[in-house]
């Protein structure tokens, strides 16, 4: 299979071939039948300027009768009127603007035997006098006219020898110097679909080779392109898609190991409380159960979590959407958090405003809403203040909750909704939750065609802000 470099190189090669062939072709016939075509002109113009003289002769002699049946009287008649040599000045002027060899009209008459071919018809078009023509063919010819009266005809047979030798000779030279014209422009052309063809086919075989790595698993491989045009956009973009496999190994490898350590915990736990009661170290007693039961429900909290989560992420998560109130569900989480927040001192501010209708699915909303203010009774210090606001903005909603501390660095905030994640690593899972509450609530946003972004909070602490958007159409106001 041939490569891309010569590809390119023959297609050029081709194209530019075709192209001189053409133009060598066209060229040539055009030469062709503008030779020809000055060259009967330049007859028609002699016999244009016999014709008056033939007139004259007419009158003068009262009749054709004198060169009817005398051949040499019509020979000398055009002996006589035979273009003369050009003079000195016309000379002179024919080399400072020559035209093509053999074509003056001298040069003409000589060459092409105008006078042999040149006969003489009266008024009925009878022969007079040279050449014998066929009856029925048309020949080029002029009227002679004495008084406004047609007395006779002058004309000329075609020429059937072609171009004078100079003037083939000339035709002959063009065709060289064309030929050796379309020789060094497919020289220069194949030069330049060489160098054309290097410069597109380099970059296609880095990408070529970075595909292959990619395909290999082999996410660290960059290509080098550098230019501007559609490979090179092809190029950043290759580049980006290996940038994004490489940071998906790496999370998918560190959601493993965070699978497997979150499992492994609560898991040891169990198997450590079964066999401690099982050899008579700890009683089965109303303590040991609860702490059996504790790690069976945090077990099974984290299993429900991953299979949320790896639902959403395959698409899979089903969505059951209706009209409903948003405000009305609003406040119907936060009553569910309300005593909780109390035992904590936790000031609750509300700004919700009222007939905010929306197209969602309201168990997924109450399970983002629950995950969010999940986190303020956990990670809020005692006596605390959230906020949560809810208000229609133009043709969206925006959800914005936020507490006033502990705050964050921002390089905490960016990895808010990473799986796993805590502020803390050292946090406690009876404290910290699994890790996964942010990355459900940002799958379940995105399935709204919302957004989800974490932020300083004007109260000190974080701020989280869902926006989404209304359909169009949409008004429950």
């Amino acid at each position: 299979m041939r490569s891309l470099r010569a590809k390119i190189l023959l297609a050029l090669v081709i194209s530019v071939v075709i192209a001189l062939v053409v133009v060598l072709l066209i060229t040539k016939g055009s030469l062709r039948h503008g030779l020809a075509e000055y060259i009967e002109r330049q007859e028609v113009l002699q016999m244009q300027e016999l014709a008056p003289e033939l007139a004259a002769l007419y009158q003068q002699e009262s009749g054709w009768g004198f060169l009817s049946g005398h051949p040499w009287r019509w020979n000398r008649l055009l002996r006589l009127t035979r273009p003369p040599s050009p003079t000195a000045g016309e000379f002179i002027e024919q080399q400072r603007r020559p035209g093509p060899p053999g074509t003056s009209p001298r040069a003409l008459h000589e060459r092409l035997n105008l006078s042999k071919r040149l006969f003489l018809l009266d008024a009925k078009k009878l022969r007079v006098a040279g050449r014998v023509v066929s009856p029925g063919v048309q020949y080029n010819m002029e009227a002679v006219e004495v008084a406004g009266v047609v007395v006779g005809w002058l004309g000329f047979v075609p020429a059937q020898i072609g171009l004078p030798r100079e003037a083939q000779r000339f035709l002959r030279n063009q065709g060289r110097m064309l030929l050796i014209s379309l020789v060094i422009a497919l020289v220069i052309a194949a030069a330049l679909g060489f160098l054309l063809a290097r410069h597109l086919s380099r970059p296609v075989r880095a990408l070529a080779v970075e595909v292959g790595a990619l395909t290999r698993g082999e996410y660290e491989l960059r290509a080098d392109i550098r230019t501007k045009d559609e490979i090179g956009a092809l190029g950043r973009d290759i580049n980006s898609l290996a940038e994004a496999l490489e940071k998906n190994r790496t999370a998918r490898r560190r959601w493993m190991a965070d699978i497997a350590h979150e499992l492994r915990t609560p898991i040891a736990i169990l198997k450590g409380e079964l066999e401690a009661i099982e050899d008579g170290v700890r009683p089965l007693d109303e303590k040991s159960m609860r702490s059996l039961r504790e790690e069976a429900k945090h077990l099974a909290r984290l299993v429900d979590d991953l299979q949320t989560l790896a639902l959403s992420d395959a698409g899979a998560l089903s969505f059951h959407k209706q009209e409903l109130d948003f405000g009305s569900l609003t406040r119907q989480a936060v009553e569910a958090f309300e005593s909780r927040m109390g035992s904590k001192g936790i000031n609750l501010e509300l700004q919700i405003s009222d007939g905010i209708w929306f197209d969602g699915d309201p168990q997924r909303l109450r399970q983002l809403l629950h995950n969010l203010l999940e986190n303020c009774c956990r990670y809020t210090e005692h006596g605390a203040t959230v906020r949560l606001q809810l208000q229609l903005i133009n043709d969206r909603i925006e959800l914005y909750l936020e507490d006033s501390g502990p705050g964050l660095k921002t390089t905490q905030i960016e990895q808010l909704f990473d799986r796993f994640y805590r502020v803390e690593a050292s946090r406690s899972r009876s404290t910290g939750g699994s890790g996964l509450g942010l990355a459900i609530c940002r799958n379940i946003v995105e399935a709204h065609q919302g957004s989800i972004k974490a932020e300083h909070s004007s109260l000190g602490g974080l701020g989280i802000r869902i926006i989404f958007p209304l359909a169009e159409g949409f008004d429950r106001s």
